[in-house]
C-alpha cells in the first residue's frame, strides 16, 4: 500500500505532535537511567500529548516491560505503548501457532514462557534440542549445567519436523544456536539430523537450498550493536545475523543465500505496527485531535534514524527524526544516516519539538 503523504508540509488543523521512543540510549544506559529522562515523560503526561515506546529489545512480555520502566521511571505507563523487537510475532500465531517451533534468546524458560504467552503450542529451545541430542555441539563446557536444568527431553525430535525457528532476544549460547540452526537449514522437511537431497541442485531456486520445507528463519533484530553501561556499544542480535550469513556462505560453497526475515527497526513491517499502535493510542488519550507530525527519538543512526527517514506513513503522518547523544551515536561524529535534528538528550529532543510546535503556532503556521 503507497504512502500517505502530507501535502507540502501542511497538517491538520487541530493537530498534534506525537512521539515514537527508543528506550535503551534515551531513557535507560544498561541499568542507570538517563538524566532527564523522568522529567520528558512527566511533561509529556501532563500535556496529554501521545507517544509509545519502540524498542529492540525483548525477552518479556509487553506488560512485564513496561512494569519494569514504570518502576525505574516512577511513572505510571501503558502496555499499549509499548512495541518491542518481537511485538510483530503476535500475528504468526495464526501460522505457527499448533506448529513447532524453535525459540532462542534469554536464558532459562524465559522465551519458551514468552512465546506461550504469545500464543503458540509447540515451544522447543536449543536446551531441549540438547536434552535429546546430547552430542549436537560439541563445545558444552560453559554451558552443560544450563542446559541440563532447562532442557526437556521430550523424544520428538525423529517424528516431529520444526516449522520455524524465532530469534526473540540475542543469543546466550551462539555457538549452539548457529549450529542447530544451520543444521535445520540445511536438513529435509525440518527433521533435526537429516541432509535434503535438494542442496546444491543449481536448477532450483538458490541452489536447491532452503527449498525442501525447511524451518522459515525470523529475527527480530537487526541491530548489530547496542548500547550498555559498558563505555563501547556492545554486540547486538544483527551480530548472529553477519555470523550465521558467514556460515551459511561457506557451507554452500558460496552458492546458497541465507533466507531469512527480520522484523525490528528499521524494517518496515515493525514501522507500520508501531504506527498504528500510536494511532490508536492518540485517539484513546483524545479522539477529537489529529496526529500531525511523529517525531522517532532514538540514539542509533542505523535503526531509529534511516527506519524514520524511509517509512512512508499508512495513515498520512509526517515522520521526523531526532538523534539523542546518549547511545549508541558517538557525539561529534558523521553519523550513518543525517537525522532532521540532533540533540543532546531526550528531553531536550522534547524540548526542540515543544518549541518548534510553539513558533508555528505564533506565526499561524498551524
Amino acid at each position: 500500500m503507497p504512502g500517505l503523504h502530507i501535502a507540502n508540509g501542511a497538517e491538520p488543523k487541530n493537530s498534534q505532535p506525537a512521539f515514537v521512543f527508543d528506550i535503551d540510549g534515551v531513557f535507560i544506559r544498561g541499568e542507570k537511567l538517563i538524566p532527564g529522562a523522568r522529567e520528558t515523560i512527566q511533561l509529556l503526561q501532563s500535556r496529554n500529548s501521545p507517544f509509545i515506546f519502540l524498542t529492540n529489545g525483548g525477552g518479556h512480555t509487553e506488560q512485564k516491560r513496561v512494569e519494569k520502566l514504570s518502576q525505574r521511571l516512577g511513572l505510571t505507563l501503558d502496555a499499549k505503548q509499548f512495541v518491542q523487537s518481537h511485538t510483530p510475532y503476535h500475528d504468526l500465531v495464526s501460522e505457527y501457532g499448533n506448529k513447532t517451533v524453535l525459540v532462542l534468546g534469554a536464558h532459562g524458560d524465559q522465551i519458551r514462557d514468552l512465546a506461550h504467552k504469545y500464543g503458540f503450542k509447540k515451544v522447543l529451545t536449543s536446551s531441549d534440542i540438547v536434552a535429546e541430542r546430547p552430542l549436537i555441539h560439541p563445545f558444552r563446557e560453559m554451558t552443560k549445567a544450563h542446559h541440563e536444568k532447562y532442557g526437556r527431553n521430550n523424544n520428538i525430535l525423529d517424528t516431529t519436523p520444526i516449522s520455524a525457528i524465532m530469534f526473540w532476544s540475542s543469543s546466550r549460547d551462539l555457538g549452539l544456536d548457529l549450529q542447530i540452526i544451520t543444521d535445520l537449514l540445511l536438513s529435509a522437511g525440518g527433521y533435526i539430523g537429516t541432509k535434503s537431497p535438494k542442496n546444491g541442485d543449481p536448477s532450483l531456486p538458490n541452489h536447491g537450498y532452503q527449498q525442501d520445507n525447511q524451518p522459515r528463519l525470523f529475527f527480530c533484530n537487526p541491530d548489530f550493536l547496542w548500547s550498555t553501561e559498558y563505555h563501547e556499544p556492545r554486540f547486538a542480535q544483527g551480530a548472529a545475523i553477519a555470523a550465521l550469513k558467514g556460515i551459511f556462505h561457506e557451507m554452500t560453497g558460496g552458492k546458497g543465500e541465507l533466507l531469512y526475515t527480520s522484523i525490528g527497526k528499521p524494517t518496515e513491517t515493525t514501522y507500520v505496527y508501531a504506527e498504528k499502535v500510536l494511532r490508536e493510542y492518540g485517539r484513546k488519550l483524545d479522539p477529537a485531535r489529529e496526529i500531525g507530525t511523529v517525531y522517532m527519538i532514538g540514539d542509533n543512526p542505523r535503526s531509529d534514524i534511516v527506519g524514520a527517514k524511509s517509512f512512508r506513513s499508512r495513515c498520512g503522518y509526517k515522520w521526523m527524526s531526532v538523534l539523542v547523544e546518549t547511545g549508541v551515536y558517538v557525539p561529534g561524529s558523521v553519523p550513518a544516516h543525517q537525522p532532521d535534528h540532533t540533540a543532546a538528550d531526550v528531553k531536550q529532543a522534547v524540548e526542540w519539538v515543544l518549541r518548534k510546535g510553539k513558533e508555528k503556532r505564533i506565526n499561524g503556521a498551524e
